[in-house]
């Protein structure tokens, strides 16, 4: 499946990515915890959420671990990375997640969703109209919530990641908040809030330049520094951001 110019495929599923999801049902991402933390109010009261990108299921089950009440549902386009997340959802013993193949941008229709989440896949997708129309046209949830690269001010920036030593290209977009709130407000929706992920432990840098990895760096700014994320050459502004549908 063609994302704009760059092709999406299991390429992009590889060793690496596949161990890097498996290694999240060990330890939880700082990031997944907060994420956790920022759905808290929406996820008590909704009956049945969809994680849209949801890799080997690791964020979703731990979700679903949180809020038994509420059934959740993880997808993504990898089977590879579904037949795992179902196995060792399994072995979790946890009755309320199912995980299933869809494609974000040519999902089936899903009924009786309150809410729909996404944890850092949007930023791989070569824009964020066209997913985020799928959700509005083919769930039409109570909310939507997303972990992903976005900017305060009226830029975007569309950045196409060329790592030349593994042959892989794939992207790494920063998605300018103010242009989101235009696009949503045609579907009846709005940002109802949005909150920077300001991850609280350092994260070493890789010793492989040639590959894209997350590190930390300290600011030098006085009282308690905080901790610029960066992947590469790229700057990570990871955010949450909360959209809601309008009363009607």
């Amino acid at each position: 499946m063609a994302f704009g110019k760059i092709e999406w495929d299991d390429g992009i599923h590889g060793a690496a990515v596949e161990s890097y999801h498996i290694a999240q049902w060990k330890e939880s991402k700082r990031s997944t915890v907060q994420f956790g933390a920022f759905v808290d109010a929406r996820a008590k009261v909704s009956r049945r959420i969809l994680d849209l990108g949801c890799g080997a299921g690791a964020a979703t089950s731990q979700l679903a671990n949180s809020y038994p009440q509420t059934e959740f549902v993880g997808i993504d386009i990898s089977p590879k990375l579904i037949g795992i997340a179902n196995v060792l959802s399994a072995a979790r013993g946890l009755p309320n997640v199912a995980f299933v193949i869809d494609n974000w941008l040519d999902l089936k229709r899903y009924t009786a969703v309150d809410g729909v989440v996404s944890l850092q896949t949007l930023p791989w997708l070569s824009e964020f109209e066209a997913p985020l129309q799928q959700i509005f046209d083919k769930i039409s949830p109570s909310w939507i919530a997303l972990s992903s690269l976005f900017y305060e001010g009226d830029i975007s920036c569309n950045v196409e990641v060329d790592e030349h030593a593994s042959n892989k290209r794939f992207f790494y977009n920063v998605y300018s908040l103010p242009a989101v709130s235009r696009f949503i407000e045609q579907f009846g929706y709005r940002i109802a809030e949005t909150r920077p992920f300001e991850i609280d432990i350092d994260l070493p840098r890789p010793t492989d330049r040639d590959t894209m990895g997350t590190y930390t760096v300290r600011t030098a700014e006085s009282g308690a520094p905080k901790r610029l994320q960066i992947s590469g050459p790229l700057l990570m502004n990871w955010h949450y951001v909360l959209l809601e549908k309008n009363p009607v």
